[in-house]
C-alpha cells in the first residue's frame, strides 16, 4: 500500500522555484558487468520498495563498482524504470552501491528529506505523462527541469522531517497490524489443534 499524504499547502504560493538540476546532483548508474576480485553489496531496482523500504540486498562480484554509484546516507533512489516513488537513504552501509537501471539523487543546496518529499510528488506526475510507452522509462531532462520550490531551510527541514517521520509511522503501524495477525493466527491454531480444554 502506498502511503498517500497531500502536503501541498506548505509549499503553495508565489514561491520562488529551481531546478533540480541546479538543487541537487543527478547520476544515473549503468551496470559494468566484469570479473572483480571481491564481492560488492548492490541495490538493485527489485529491492527498492514503497515507503522508504529497501528489501535485501544483492552481493555480486561480476560487477566492476563505479565511485559515482555509491549510495550515501542522505541520497535519493529513483528507478529509471516504470518509477512511482522514490527512496529516501536514512541509513547504509558502507560501500554500498547502486546497480543500472537506477538514479542517485544527492541534495547539493536543499534538504535532502525535503527534496525526497517534493520528488516524491513529481515522479508520480512524470509517470503518468508516461503511461503511453511500452516500456516508461525517465529520462536526465524529465528529472533536471522538475521544480523544486525554495523555502527556507527552516521550513524546508520542518517538511521533509514530518513527511519522514510520516513513513516510519505507517511502517510501524504496519508491522503492529503484522504481529498481531501472527498472534491472533497462532492462538486460533491453538484453539482449533487443542479443542475446547484451552479455551479460558
Amino acid at each position: 500500500m502506498k502511503l498517500s499524504i497531500d502536503w501541498s499547502f506548505f509549499c503553495e504560493g508565489g514561491l520562488m522555484k529551481k531546478k533540480l538540476k541546479d538543487v541537487a546532483k543527478i547520476k544515473f548508474c549503468l551496470s559494468q558487468k566484469v570479473i572483480s576480485d571481491e564481492k560488492h553489496k548492490i541495490i538493485t531496482p527489485i529491492n527498492l520498495l514503497e515507503n522508504n523500504v529497501i528489501d535485501n540486498f544483492v552481493f555480486d562480484d561480476r560487477v566492476r563498482v563505479n565511485k559515482d554509484t555509491k549510495v550515501h546516507k542522505g541520497d535519493i533512489l529513483i528507478k529509471r524504470v516504470s518509477p512511482s516513488f522514490v527512496n529516501y537513504i536514512d541509513e547504509i552501509d558502507e560501500d554500498t552501491y547502486a546497480s543500472g537501471n537506477l538514479i542517485i539523487i544527492s541534495a547539493v543546496s536543499v534538504e535532502s528529506k525535503y527534496l525526497a518529499y517534493i520528488l516524491n510528488k513529481e515522479i508520480s506526475k512524470i509517470t503518468q505523462s508516461l503511461s503511453g510507452a511500452k516500456i516508461p522509462s525517465i529520462g536526465r531532462n524529465d528529472l533536471e527541469e522538475i521544480e523544486v520550490p525554495i523555502l527556507s531551510i527552516k521550513r524546508q527541514k520542518a517538511i521533509g522531517d514530518l513527511w519522514h517521520k510520516s513513513i516510519e509511522v505507517y511502517k510501524l503501524k504496519t508491522r503492529l497490524n503484522e504481529l498481531e495477525f501472527i498472534k491472533v493466527k497462532g492462538i486460533l491454531s491453538e484453539l482449533v489443534n487443542g479443542g475446547e480444554q484451552n479455551v479460558n
